[in-house]
């Protein structure tokens, strides 16, 4: 770490360096380019101001010169002109003070007070001071382009050395930007893109970690191995995932699975599942030797994989002991050992017996929402509950539940549904509520399988949120009446 943290600082003093040093040379040729003009301009305003001042002069004093050439005799300069000149001398003076030329300056001056004492002197030697006066400040105009050409070519020089300096920075800063940055991400990238298609070797990264990207290409190392291990572990899964696929399907198959009726029945049901293809509620079907039919229906608490396999455990149990001995409370007891005493679960579970031969309808209801009863003329009968829910708080099962019997006509409809129809709620959180499922019942007079659809159809119609609960409904119909379904053998899963 203590590695890494003096070769970033080195890193970024040298980068501090080189810019410091390219805004140098920049502020530096800026200077010299700003002091080059200013000292070209101010030199050069004073000589041509001079130059102007000195030309005016020389056309004031003709002017007087041409007035007093037809006059009999020499007089005075007259004042306007007199102070003309002396205003244009002392503007000489003033702009040839700076310019080092103050000996000419001042000679002009001395000539030009003799004159304006004696004109008639003549002007030659105000003409002649004037001479040096121009002739000076020509040259030293020429000095000064001669200046500004050199110092030109040195502001063009010192431009070319900080362009260059600034060229051999960048290029320095791309080729180590190229060589610690660029390359190794490039290189991530790559090793990257095998590994997403799981073509990457066992190796790490070909460019060693930098101290520039140490902790970035570090990381992604590491993620780089938790990749191939997720990868590894996805195909697990996969292979995981096909199998469950089968075991799910043969589990939903238990669940749903309705043997052939007795004589004189039909039958139809299904399950919709709130979650995958398992649900916590099963039914069934069973034809006993005696000639009477079973319906068995169940509604094991929650809904999802963990209920669906309690639920196939209690179907199993309870046919295997209706098979040996046709008493509901037996059956009962036998699902009640297959819940383990510490587990929250718990089950409702209702078991009718139809035996068209005697024309009686016997049950046992632990704790189930809808057992119905319609008769042939649509009267609704409820087929109560015989006992508690069956669940680990039991203690001793024998005598908890009682079985029920009345008689069954030809043409009665017996109707079994879980909980999850009538708690069915809609958008506004409303339920669908016993009551809808009775008149449901009651207003159809058609067999098992369209008695289904309809309570389907109502759930459709409230606006059944299915994904909150598992839903089942089976119903039988004895066939002396008209109308009903031939017996079914397997109902189909919604």
């Amino acid at each position: 770490m203590t590695k890494r943290r003096s070769v970033f600082r080195s890193a970024g003093a040298a980068l501090v360096a080189a810019v410091i040093v390219a805004v140098a040379l920049t502020v530096l040729d800026v200077a010299l380019a700003f002091r080059v003009y200013t000292g070209s301009a101010m030199t050069g305003g004073h000589a041509d101001s001079a130059s102007r001042n000195v030309g005016a002069l020389f056309s004031t004093i003709h002017t007087v010169d041409e007035e007093t050439e037809h006059a009999s005799t020499r007089r005075p300069v007259q004042a306007p002109y007199a102070i003309r000149v002396r205003a244009l001398a002392e503007d000489i003076d003033a702009d040839a003070r700076p310019l080092g030329l103050e000996a000419q300056s001042s000679a002009l001056s001395a000539a030009l007070t003799d004159w304006l004492a004696r004109p008639d002197t003549g002007l030659h030697p105000l003409l002649a001071a004037a001479d040096v006066l121009a002739a000076a400040l020509d040259a030293h105009k020429a000095k000064d382009r001669e200046d500004a050409v050199t110092a030109q070519k040195a502001l063009l020089s010192l431009q070319m050395v900080c362009v260059t300096a600034l060229l051999f920075i960048l290029g320095g800063l791309a080729f180590a930007v190229w060589r610690r940055i660029v390359m190794p991400l490039a290189d991530l990238e790559s090793h990257l893109g095998r590994t997403a298609s799981g073509t990457a070797p066992d190796t790490r990264i070909a460019h060693r970690p930098t101290p520039w990207l140490g902790g970035v290409l570090g990381q992604a190392e590491r993620t780089l191995l938790i990749l191939k291990r997720s990868q590894h572990q996805a195909d697990k899964d996969r292979e995981a995932l096909r199998t469950d696929a089968a075991a799910s399907d043969g589990l939903r198959r238990i669940l749903n699975a309705q043997h052939s009726p007795g004589p004189g029945v039909a039958v139809h049901g299904s399950i919709h599942t709130a979650e995958g293809v398992i649900a916590g509620d099963f039914l069934g079907t069973l034809a006993l030797p005696d000639g009477t039919t079973v319906l068995l229906q169940g509604d094991v608490a929650g809904h999802g994989t963990d209920a669906g396999l309690l639920a196939v455990q209690i179907k199993s149990a309870v046919l295997a002991v209706l098979r040996l001995d046709p008493d509901p409370r037996t059956a009962a007891a036998a699902a009640w050992t297959v819940i383990e005493p510490e587990d929250e679960r718990f089950t409702t579970l209702v078991i009718a017996v139809l035996d068209p031969g005697t024309g009686r309808l016997a049950w046992l209801n632990a704790g189930h929402e809808i057992a119905l009863l319609r008769r042939a003329d649509g009267t609704v009968e409820e087929l109560g509950p015989t006992g508690p829910v069956i669940g680990p708080f039991i203690t001793d099962p024998d005598g908890m539940w009682d079985v029920q019997s009345c008689p069954l006509d030809p043409g009665d409809l017996v109707v079994l549904a879980t909980d999850g129809l009538t708690e069915a709620r809609n958008g506004t959180g409303a339920m669908l509520g016993r009551e809808a499922v009775t008149d449901a019942v009651a207003r159809d007079g058609t067999g098992p399988r369209e008695v289904v659809d309809l309570l389907y159809r109502v759930a459709e119609d409230h606006g059944t949120d299915w994904d909150r609960d598992d839903t089942t409904v089976l119903a039988a119909m004895t066939e002396e009446c008209g109308g009903h379904d031939t017996n079914a053998r397997d109902g189909s899963a919604s």
